[in-house]
């Protein structure tokens, strides 16, 4: 007896999968570059751009309110992240088919799940580097409540440049009650992000903060740095990531109760700076308050052991004065994050104050790159060049910053290619 065949998807009411070679939405799609769950990216062309783009698209129709909300809550913190170390995004909406889509940049380069043998430690200078700009990257995130939950090599894009950039955030939850952003990440108890990397307290108190993604980093880090688990004595980590292979609860057991093998039990980890070793064990707490408490915290430790112990981080200077003829005090800024003002509150204290005021946060990723300024006060007495400023700004050489009574201005260190 002959078999009729099942009609295609598109006569039974549902899209057909998308595939390179076709057209949608204007949209040539020229390469598969990853898939996932929820959506495939694309390589794509379309006259409304001037060169090729990566094209975000949900595998199914937005039929359910959980879809629609996952892909909104993605679209609006891209949207709201400026800092060159996460994927910009330039359009998005929903397509006739109601498959929602965004229009990102197209990044050349590689994660670094594919461009590194986790195996193999990496150059203490190397790993560092690495993570301190993905720290960059989050640190926005945090500050505007959101914390990622997804953090993990896969989610880190290494640019032929050297810059690192932050995918991702399909995943991402408002952590602070002032976030607009998103669902709670405090609520409930389900186990979120990938299990390799997840964090001891989304098993007792199922809260996840910034401090959770400190967690991530540093759990990456010691991985880059000795090519062995954190978790587990003298494997390296193709062998646990075999055993534990489609085991979730079985990470999660090791992630609450297995103590951190600690970094200098190996050749590697003996080698590295007495503070670094801190700092990866500090990151790795199973007390989440006893972690550095924010990607920027982090970063700015970091950026230390670059500059003191590895010779790889040089640093701006900012002068601070009040008044015509007045000595300027000097503060060194390493690549990293800083909030500037008055009070204990500040990285950079202009003064002391009862009531501390963080008038802007200054963001610097070192090299040739130029700082940029988040202003946080809108009453008029942030000023750049004479100007009332309210949005975020790069300060290009000689640029002139006003902050209350207190001037300053920033001189970058001599860079081979700076212009």
């Amino acid at each position: 007896m002959e078999r009729t065949p099942a009609p295609p998807p598109h006569a039974r009411g549902e899209p057909a999968a998308l595939v390179a070679g076709r057209v949608w939405e204007g949209f040539e799609l020229v390469a598969l570059l990853g898939e996932g769950a929820f959506a495939w990216v694309f390589r794509a062309r379309s006259p409304a751009y001037a060169h090729d783009v990566a094209l975000k698209v949900s595998r199914a129709p937005v039929a359910s309110e959980e879809t629609a909300v996952r892909a909104l809550r993605e679209i609006r913190i891209l949207g709201s992240l400026a800092n060159p170390h996460v994927v910009h995004i330039y359009d998005h909406g929903l397509g006739a088919d109601e498959r929602w889509f965004m229009v990102m940049e197209l990044l050349a380069g590689a994660p670094l799940s594919a461009r590194h043998d986790f195996d193999r430690p990496m150059t203490a200078r190397e790993a560092v580097r690495i993570v301190h700009q993905a720290c960059l990257g989050l640190d926005e995130a945090h500050r505007l409540g959101i914390v990622h939950r997804d953090v993990k090599p896969d989610n880190l894009w290494l640019c032929p440049d050297g810059t690192v950039k932050l995918l991702d955030f399909g995943l991402a939850r408002a952590w602070g009650v002032e976030s607009t952003i998103g669902a709670n990440a405090t609520e409930g108890h389900m186990l979120v992000g990938t299990p390799h990397y997840a964090q001891p307290e989304q098993v007792h108190v199922g809260r996840l903060t910034p401090a959770s993604d400190v967690y991530s980093l540093g759990f990456m880090l010691y991985e880059l740095l000795v090519g062995r688990s954190p978790l587990f004595a003298d494997e390296r980590c193709s062998a646990v990531r075999a055993r534990m292979h489609g085991d979730p609860v079985q990470w999660l057991v090791a992630h609450v109760k297995q103590p951190i093998v600690p970094i200098d039990r190996y050749p590697e980890g003996a080698a590295l700076p007495r503070r670094l070793i801190e700092i990866v064990h500090a990151s790795l707490a199973k007390d989440p308050t006893s972690r550095p408490q924010s990607a920027a915290v982090l970063a700015n430790e970091l950026a230390w052991v670059l500059h003191g112990e590895l010779g790889a981080a040089t640093g701006v200077i900012l002068g601070v004065w009040r008044r015509p003829g007045d000595a300027k005090r000097l503060h060194l800024m390493l690549p990293g994050v800083y909030r500037v003002g008055v009070g204990d509150d500040c990285d950079i204290r202009l003064a002391p104050a009862e009531r501390p005021l963080v008038y802007a946060v200054i963001e610097w990723t070192g090299g040739t790159h130029e700082a940029e300024l988040q202003p946080l006060v809108k009453d008029g007495s942030l000023r750049v060049n004479g100007h009332v400023l309210d949005y975020r700004v790069r300060l290009v050489p000689g640029t002139r910053l006003q902050m209350g009574i207190w001037r300053l201005e920033l001189t970058y260190p001599a860079v081979a290619g700076r212009a």
